[in-house]
């Protein structure tokens, strides 16, 4: 399931929405003391041929034994996100990650303005079906 949105929207309306709260997580990045839990739906802008997506930043709690939740991220993919292989990520919401990213390219408010696709995995949505 696909929607469209401009980018300035898009977090808003994704915090609204109870169908992404059952959607499997994945791991963006991981070794010894950090990893990046990434959500599976995701933000392309097709404009910028850039993929977006939220995440959080965890570190390994020795104590406790597992990865611990530490920040908010927001992480730059080129393209679709079948590689997996991110360009950029920031601790910051999508408009303003964007906007470093592209280093003054476009203002804040120009970004806002951009189209998006909000991306909601099609096999999540199918398992749902079939549990019901």
């Amino acid at each position: 399931m696909n929607k469209r949105y401009r980018l300035g929207e898009i977090e808003e309306a994704v915090s609204e929405m109870e169908e992404l709260i059952d959607i499997e997580d994945d791991i963006a990045e991981i070794d010894d003391d950090f990893q990046i839990v990434v959500s599976s739906w995701s933000v392309y802008v097709e404009s910028l041929n850039l993929t977006l997506r939220q995440g959080i930043a965890c570190v390994w709690d020795a104590e406790e034994g597992l990865f611990m939740p530490d920040f908010d991220v927001t992480i730059v993919y080129e393209g679709n996100i079948e590689t997996q292989e991110w360009l950029y990520y920031e601790q910051d919401g999508m408009v303003v990650t964007l906007g470093n990213w592209l280093n003054g390219r476009l203002s804040c408010e120009q970004i806002e303005q951009l189209w998006c696709e909000l991306i909601i995995p099609e096999q999540n949505k199918e398992q749902k079906e079939s549990e019901e």
